[in-house]
């Protein structure tokens, strides 16, 4: 399975998707610079070095019906929901939000024009398609957006603003106002999930923040979460001046 992941939104970021399979190379992304040479009647050539270019990329892949019958699907994304997307965008004549990130860091993050997209069924149900797209950038904006640093929230979740052009955390732990937070790669702040890092089980509660010195019940299970976030579990602790014991899978063993 390809190490990577691929995140398409609407402009406004009201719908963020992960694409359920990816193609087995990761799409490459590129821009030309149209240099220029030239010279004059009475001196020697020169090569006149042009801005670089829009970037430009494009791939082919195949999307399930029902992305839930393959157990290596990366999202439960269908191809309906990809596709509508896109279709709405060229409709409405916008653009849409690409991320791609590697274990690396971003290999694409940016706002693209749709150049072709040619969705096609196969026999089994499934779809085949091939998508190209160009960097946008809007001519008509004369003045540059201002955004409010901090928290915001869109119909997907929230996400937090770390300056005023709009730059914001991504796939990474922040600590806010003393509280911990973890943020996925398409920047939304994790809530109501679990998480495993480092060998270690998070929670993320409803408000977003970790879960930490707390007990959290989930699916009628008692879990205990300790000062740095990380989930008890597979031994016997003292919390509050009683003896707790917890299973293997985290879980109090109430006796």
């Amino acid at each position: 399975m390809s190490n990577y992941n691929i995140y398409i939104s609407d402009y406004n970021r009201t719908k963020v998707l992960q694409f359920p399979t990816i193609p087995s190379k990761l799409p490459a992304f590129s821009s030309e610079s149209k240099n220029e040479e030239f010279e004059t009647y009475w001196d020697i050539p020169y090569n006149f070095i042009e801005k670089k270019g829009l970037l430009q990329g494009s791939w082919s892949d195949w999307l399930p019906r029902d992305a839930s019958k393959y157990y290596f699907s990366k999202s439960k994304v269908n191809a309906k929901e990809i596709i509508d997307l896109i279709e709405n965008a060229k409709t409405n004549t916008e653009p849409i939000r690409l991320v791609i990130n590697t274990p690396d860091g971003y290999h694409v993050n940016d706002t693209f024009s749709i150049e072709k997209f040619e969705p096609q069924i196969m026999k089994n149900g499934d779809y085949e398609y091939t998508l190209g797209l160009k960097q946008w950038r809007d001519y008509n904006t004369t003045i540059a957006k201002v955004y409010e640093v901090g928290w915001q929230q869109d119909s997907t979740g929230w996400y937090y603003y770390t300056d005023t052009s709009g730059n914001y955390y991504k796939d990474s732990w922040q600590l806010i106002d003393n509280e911990w937070y973890s943020f996925n790669a398409a920047g939304y702040a994790r809530q109501s999930s679990w998480l495993q890092d480092g060998g270690y089980w998070y929670y993320l509660k409803d408000n977003c923040m970790m879960a930490r010195n707390e007990w959290i019940k989930y699916n009628d299970k008692w879990y205990y979460f300790g000062s740095d976030g990380a989930m008890y579990f597979s031994g016997t602790a003292t919390i509050d001046d009683v003896q707790y014991t917890f299973g293997d899978d985290g879980a109090w063993i109430e006796s």
